[in-house]
């Protein structure tokens, strides 16, 4: 056939299409989440004026702290899980980190509970601006680990009251940089089996680092857990978009880290988005680092670089 697709192909394209124009038609978040509104930060826990409580973890210096840290876990996981040796790290160079639990994971009541990107965000955002005034005058870097990352790059796009961003193994590689293909897979599960909970088993084999004892101890936790369901995944697909779309407004210099040996975020992809980023700054590849780049065997190179950074602002 001449000067045109053949009409197998035209019919794939329309349902392609099709597919992705009811994007916005995907599954709703569950439990109709509110905005936190003002946010109190009490002793393990941050209160939003709704009644909406999240758990909350603060490692601090012996010292004054020479410039504050706000860290973003990733899908499934928890801020103790993921940053705790990090922090206690960073604690040692003078820095305060303060981690909180997503609505919809780790210790929080809404665990299981897609929040929704939108309101990933915002909670970081409201969560931000209440250190900030907790700690007037003292340099915040934003940490976003994985899902954690889009939350903290879309975050900087809509108003997140950070001087620096770290974006560590980032969801970030939504919009044109994430395959057709997979885009109306994460639709489809979404939009037709949202409440299905899939572990993977027997269709695919993702290691998330080298440190076989952190993910042993991550199997054992009651707050992990890593079995998606279908509106979760399509979800993760709006976190990323999300932060591709932002990346061009967000201005505060940005570093992202990546892992060569992660199995789960494309570093083709992150690199692509990363250079669209406004303030973007350095982009590092460890070349033994995975997914899981602040618990695996390296880590403490992850670490260091951190630091570095964080107290490229301190006062």
């Amino acid at each position: 056939m001449r000067g045109g697709l053949a009409p197998d192909m035209l019919t794939r394209r329309a349902l392609l299409g099709g597919m992705l124009s009811l994007a916005g038609c995907g599954p709703r978040p569950l439990g109709a989440p509110e905005p936190l509104g003002a946010v109190r930060l009490e002793a393990g826990q941050i209160e939003g004026e709704g009644g909406t409580a999240l758990a909350l973890s603060a490692w601090a210096p012996a010292g004054r702290p020479r410039a504050m840290i706000l860290a973003l876990h990733g899908y499934g996981d928890t801020a103790q899980t993921t940053y705790d040796a990090a922090a206690r790290f960073w604690a040692a160079r003078g820095l305060l980190t303060y981690g909180y639990d997503h609505r919809g994971f780790g210790e929080n009541a809404t665990r299981r509970q897609w929040p929704g990107a939108e309101i990933l965000a915002a909670d970081a955002v409201a969560i931000a601006a209440a250190l900030r005034a907790r700690h007037p005058g003292l340099p915040l870097t934003v940490i976003g680990h994985s899902m954690g990352g889009g939350v903290a790059l879309a975050a900087a796009g809509e108003g997140l009251a950070a001087d620096r961003l770290v974006l560590a193994a980032p969801a970030i590689a939504g919009g044109r940089n994430l395959s057709p293909a997979l885009r109306a897979g994460g639709w489809a599960l979404g939009a037709f089996t949202p409440n299905r909970r899939f572990t993977g088993d027997g269709v695919v084999s993702l290691q998330p680092s080298d440190n076989i004892a952190a993910m042993r101890a991550a199997a054992e936790s009651p707050w992990h857990y890593s079995d998606a369901s279908g509106r979760e995944l399509w979800g993760l697909v709006r976190v990323s978009d999300r932060a591709a779309r932002a990346a061009p407004r967000v201005r505060q210099p940005t570093l992202t880290l990546m892992g060569e040996k992660d199995e789960y975020i494309p570093v083709g992809a992150v690199r692509a988005v990363h250079e669209q980023i406004a303030g973007a700054e350095g982009f590092v590849l460890y070349p033994e680092g995975w997914h899981w780049l602040f618990r695996d065997l390296q880590a403490e190179a992850v670490w260091r670089d951190v630091a570095r950074f964080a107290l490229a602002t301190s006062i």
